[in-house]
């Protein structure tokens, strides 16, 4: 995806790049305006939550689950697709689903084949129904976008609330790997030659709460072949049960092809100190050894950085845009986070 020429100009002039030749200067922006770009309480709208709703998608025999969440009043809003990680629950996601609602987006979360909530646990599971499940999740996303009339008939409070125009792909731990996938990632298991990629193309952004790259099975920095503007969400202990930290990946991690092209677009990084995987138990799951104790400043400022994130790339927000790229991050956060460009 082309970011259009002001987006691009505002972006240049966030990160300090001085060689602004052809573009329309966005102004000058308080530090008060770019500080308020980083929302980390709860927005002005109201809320409406949808826990569960269920499409029946007939390619894989069964009633997709969706939790939905969007604005109360007004719209349309741009529409989030938000995938959920290995194990775990749409509703653990609650943090940052409602958050991004009330602050304008509409979310829809599905509940993948390999959910908590309909009993899956890796006891047992082969190497062929894992290609199922990574398989499966992206045409979960991809049938939910195809079917959102059916859904508007399923929850009528959604009617006119969804700009489809405007999409936003996001997801944590393997549900990022499905969001990576559906812009333009492809990646292969060596075990098997199982290739796992999308043409997918209508997705603006992506969102990855967690660094793939820590995966002992994923590729190193594999958002890099990204076609869109990319914001990683990441921490000094951002590691999953299968995580490397001793940086060792598995003989039979996934690799890149070697032709892959990397796309020219911006990623930007946002790097908590002491974060983990799971928030502490606050997002994912709460039953992980070790996760504790909750991390509710990991979830604010990962809130106030994805939202600002949001704004900027989806909303053509100049202030947004010029606090990802203004270093304030750390004084707002006692030091405590970096958010840079990669």
């Amino acid at each position: 995806m082309h970011i259009p020429s002001r987006l691009l100009c505002i972006a240049l002039a966030a990160v300090g790049a001085v060689f602004i030749t052809s573009c329309t200067s966005p102004g000058h922006r308080s530090e008060t305006d770019i500080r308020n770009a980083y929302r980390t309480e709860r927005g002005p709208l109201d809320v409406t939550v949808v826990e569960q709703t269920t499409l029946n998608f007939d390619e894989f025999n069964k009633e997709l689950r969706v939790r939905a969440v969007f604005p109360s009043t007004g719209g349309p809003y741009p529409l989030i697709m938000f995938s959920h990680g290995n194990g775990c629950s749409p509703g653990l996601y609650a943090g940052f689903a409602d958050h991004w609602a009330s602050h304008g987006y509409v979310v829809l979360q599905p509940t993948h084949m390999d959910s908590r909530d309909l009993g899956f646990t890796m006891k047992g599971v082969t190497l062929a129904i894992m290609n199922k499940v990574v398989t499966s999740r992206p045409r979960d996303i991809q049938f939910i976008l195809a079917s959102l009339d059916k859904l508007e008939n399923k929850v009528p409070a959604l009617a006119g609330k969804i700009d489809a125009g405007r999409l936003i792909a996001a997801g944590h731990s393997m549900g990022a790997g499905t969001a990576m996938t559906l812009n333009g990632v492809s990646m292969t298991n060596p075990v098997d030659n199982f290739t796992l990629s999308s043409d997918e193309d209508r997705f603006e952004i992506l969102i990855l709460i967690s660094e793939p790259s820590n995966n002992r099975i994923m590729p190193e920095e594999p958002w890099r072949l990204a076609r869109v503007p990319t914001l990683i969400v990441t921490g000094s202990d951002d590691f999953s049960t299968t995580g490397a930290r001793d940086g060792v990946k598995s003989k039979s991690a996934w690799y890149l092809p070697v032709t892959a092209e990397r796309h020219d677009q911006p990623r930007h990084y946002l790097y908590m100190d002491g974060s983990n995987h799971y928030f502490g138990g606050v997002i994912c799951r709460e039953d992980i050894p070790g996760s504790g104790p909750p991390d509710f400043d990991a979830l604010n400022i990962s809130n106030g950085v994805t939202t600002a994130f949001l704004d900027a790339y989806i909303k053509s927000d100049e202030a947004a845009m010029a606090f990802l790229g203004s270093g304030e991050i750390g004084e707002l956060t006692n030091k405590r986070a970096t958010l840079e460009l990669r």
